[in-house]
């Protein structure tokens, strides 16, 4: 279990998903609209950062961030906090800072489409499939 550093086993998931760089390159895109490359994907105590010098991405796990983690990012400039979690950006602890909620079918997608890997654009054509 010392591989794990967070204690819930989708948040892990998810950093493993994330040092994909298909995965973190297509989140990134998804909420700022530009292409990123080289990105770092750091795990944090109540999020996750992934980021390079032109864009910083917070991907919020745990209340906490707000008091903790923000304060050390809150400068840099193009930062983007997300939660995959709909209720996040709604909570009281959130209130002054802009949460972008992120629909993982949305990410499935972007990433899909992005793809270049051959197994993953093969999978985007299920979604043409209709009527079979």
């Amino acid at each position: 279990m010392k591989d794990f550093y967070y204690k819930r086993f989708e948040h892990h998931i998810l950093y493993q998903l994330l040092k994909k760089p298909e995965y973190a390159s297509s989140l990134a895109y998804l909420v700022d609209y530009s292409s990123h490359d080289k990105l770092e994907v750091i795990t944090k105590p109540c999020s996750i950062e992934i980021s390079n010098d032109e864009i910083t991405l917070a991907v919020i796990l745990f209340v906490g961030f707000e008091n903790e983690e923000y304060e050390a990012i809150k400068n840099r400039e193009n930062l983007h906090l997300v939660s995959f979690s709909e209720v996040v950006p709604t909570m009281n602890e959130f209130k002054h800072l802009k949460v972008k909620y992120v629909d993982c079918l949305s990410w499935l997608f972007m990433i899909l489409s992005r793809s270049t890997n051959p197994e993953l654009q093969d999978l985007f054509l299920l979604k043409k499939l209709k009527g079979i």
